[in-house]
């Protein structure tokens, strides 16, 4: 069933339109470009986001729903925007709707769906009732995430829940964050995970007026939103002292996730969006768990994700149209080099952490033996590879298998 919003606001408020700005939107929609060097379109960043959604919260449901007596848990959507693009691709909210029919007889997933823009909430509310399976129950509110976050908190009561954060600006601020993975839960563990897009772009704009000797009052403003944002005005300094934008957005997504961790405890995994042609981030996912199986699911999904993102970004050459000469596509080749190279680097960072400490234990060691070039790239059968180059070795038993690899203990062996 769906629960009746309140009264829609007929536009955005000037905060609402600048995050809108910011992001490189106009009305919604993205733009046909851009020279920001994080430009990318709505369009073609949902191809990561979704995979990686599609991927890893099925994951999520079925492990955090497990031990609860009534099955449920609940998914927020704090910027659910439309549901599904003009030619019907699912947006976030679609596909969760498919989960919530997928998984029915096994979990019990309840969900609170939050969107500003009117036409936008409009269209979402259409695909929700439209998609939505008979029995499910879902909320949708229109307006900013903040106005609606305790009532979502509120809905999620004691059981598990999963916070999906894609704003179009800036998004919530750093004390909502903590709040939300703080939230007091009865039962065993916390069950509270985020996964949140830290938009490159909106910061690198925001980020730039530091830059102007006269700034407007708007702008003011938005630098002040930003100190909200990410906890305090430590990372002007990070801005101003890096002689490009990219490494400095790096550090302040990085800062931004280690703050957040300090205060909640949770695990976290920043997860870059990387160009095909230089292999540079252009955003960054950042996910907080307090689970080791999160952190060992959401590397396995951003890797699927990074894969479905290059072919995104590689589509096959077009030949000419009497099929004579055929244009080889590159990006087999291309791919395989580069998955052979992350076996090479997980190999390397394998044998150092036996050296270091003797033993291999999973899901604990994953980001360690990852490592920061391969983690969110490779996914498990690149790990078994490495580990397997070991076995064979001499130096690690036991066997790795396909089978358990997430449990997987390994020790080192001594000759003597």
């Amino acid at each position: 069933m769906t629960i009746d919003s309140e009264p829609m606001k007929e536009d955005l408020t000037p905060e609402e339109l600048e995050d809108y700005s910011l992001s490189g939107e106009a009305g919604g929609e993205s733009q046909a470009g851009s020279d920001d060097p994080f430009f990318v379109s709505k369009k073609a960043a949902a191809v990561y986001k979704h995979k990686l959604l599609k991927t890893y919260f099925p994951k999520f449901a079925g492990k955090a729903g497990s031990t609860e007596a009534d099955k449920r848990l609940v998914y927020v959507d704090t910027h659910a925007g439309r549901g599904s693009y003009d030619d019907g691709t699912a947006g976030s909210p679609l596909l969760v709707a498919q989960d919530v029919a997928g998984m029915q007889r096994l979990r019990r997933i309840d969900c609170f769906f939050v969107e500003a823009r009117k036409s936008n909430f409009e269209h979402l509310d259409d695909v929700l009732t439209r998609n939505m399976p008979e029995g499910a129950r879902w909320h949708t509110r229109q307006g900013r995430a903040s106005d609606h976050l305790q009532e979502a908190l509120t809905f999620a009561g004691d059981s598990p829940l999963f916070m999906f954060i894609d704003p179009y600006g800036l998004g919530p601020t750093f004390d909502e964050v903590v709040m939300v993975l703080n939230r007091p839960r009865n039962g065993y563990g916390s069950k509270t995970e985020v996964l949140l897009n830290f938009i490159a772009m909106a910061f690198s704009r925001a980020g730039g007026y530091l830059r102007r000797a006269e700034k407007s009052a708007q702008q003011l403003t938005t630098l002040e939103r930003l100190d909200k944002v990410l906890g305090g005005p430590w990372w002007r300094a990070v801005y101003l002292a890096s002689e490009s934008t990219a490494p400095a957005i790096q550090e302040i997504a990085l800062g931004y996730a280690q703050r957040i961790q300090a205060k909640t405890n949770c695990s976290v995994s920043l997860i870059p969006v990387r160009d095909r042609a230089h292999n540079h981030p252009i955003y960054w996912l950042v996910h907080f768990t307090r689970h080791p199986d999160g952190v060992w699911w959401i590397r396995e999904a951003a890797a699927y994700a990074s894969e479905a993102w290059r072919r995104h970004c590689s589509p096959p050459p077009q030949g000419n149209d009497d099929g004579l000469f055929a244009v080889e596509d590159p990006f087999p080749a291309e791919e395989a080099a580069r998955q052979a190279g992350w076996i090479d680097a997980i190999e390397r960072h394998a044998r150092r952490l036996l050296q270091e400490q003797g033993t291999i234990e999973l899901p604990r060691d994953a980001q360690a033996v990852f490592g920061p070039e391969t983690f969110g790239q490779a996914w498990a059968k690149h790990l078994r590879g490495a580990l397997a180059r070991l076995h064979k070795e001499g130096i690690l038993e036991p066997k790795p298998l396909a089978d358990g690899l997430d449990k997987y203990k390994g020790r080192r062996v001594q000759h003597s």
